[in-house]
């Protein structure tokens, strides 16, 4: 949006939060970079619109985010018992890829860590933004065991060819096996694709389920480890599985209280 129409943007959005009609679905809203003259208007109103899920542009100095967390924090005083916002952190440059772990660990409320590959690849001075090699591809490695070490979900980079299904649905598992859990999207057509690729299937629900089943059978026996279809598991290797039912219940792919 371009500068004199940010104010009209933000009551457009401040009116969207307001009328709700999302669904299932959870509303986040994109506030301009910490440190810029918009930015505290922005969580202002997303706040006051009852908003409860902002990204944060251009994420890469612990104060910067500190100082948006200290802002969201006065903003909520006096709304005891309802929940906080929660920060999903767009990190798009070399500084945020370098400082991923630090940002990720500096604030209560953080959420999960994003890749914008496009912006990160201008800054470099790339010919190209192709996020399925070079450096381009070891930052993307890079935010995803950053993410994880942090607890936080990583959430993968945008693909730009908004016509290209075929490439979306490639770059999207490909993400997958790096290990991110969700993909942002710039056009609707992708949001069917990202999910499906996504969402666990029956077969991973399945054996997610027997996972935690005798995980609980090896605790009630005293044991740590435990033998699976032929394969050694012990408490990481069930965390993981834990975290494919929770993957699956976000998607509707598995009832709140099924777990077992």
């Amino acid at each position: 949006m371009a500068p004199p129409r940010k104010a009209e943007a933000r009551r457009h959005v401040a009116a969207a939060l307001r009328a709700g009609g999302f669904g299932v679905t959870e509303a986040a809203v994109r506030i301009n970079a910490p440190g810029t003259a918009e930015c505290d208007a922005d969580l202002e109103a997303v706040v006051e619109s009852g908003g409860r899920t902002i990204m944060v542009p251009k994420a890469e100095r612990v104060e910067e985010i500190t100082r948006v967390v200290e802002t969201l924090q006065r903003l909520e005083r006096g709304r005891a018992g309802e929940p906080g916002s929660k920060l999903l952190l767009l990190v798009e440059s070399p500084l945020g890829v370098a400082q991923a772990l630090a940002i990720g660990r500096c604030a209560p409320g953080i959420e999960a860590l994003c890749f914008g590959h496009a912006d990160f690849a201008l800054q470099l001075g790339l010919p190209d933004a192709d996020p399925s090699r070079g450096i381009i591809y070891h930052a993307r490695c890079a935010l995803v065991l950053a993410a994880k070490a942090c607890g936080l979900a990583p959430i993968d980079t945008v693909h730009l060819a908004v016509k290209d299904e075929a490439g979306f649905r490639e770059d999207a598992a490909r993400g997958l096996h790096l290990g991110f859990e969700g993909k942002l999207c710039i056009h609707p057509r992708q949001v069917e694709i990202a999910n499906a690729v996504f969402t666990p299937g029956p077969a991973q629900i399945e054996y997610a389920r027997r996972v935690i089943a005798a995980w609980e059978d090896a605790r009630a026996s005293e044991r740590g480890v435990f033998t699976l279809d032929g394969k050694m598991i012990d408490a990481p290797l069930v965390a993981v599985q834990r975290r494919v039912l929770e993957r699956a219940r976000r998607a509707g792919a598995l009832p709140d209280t099924s777990e077992a």
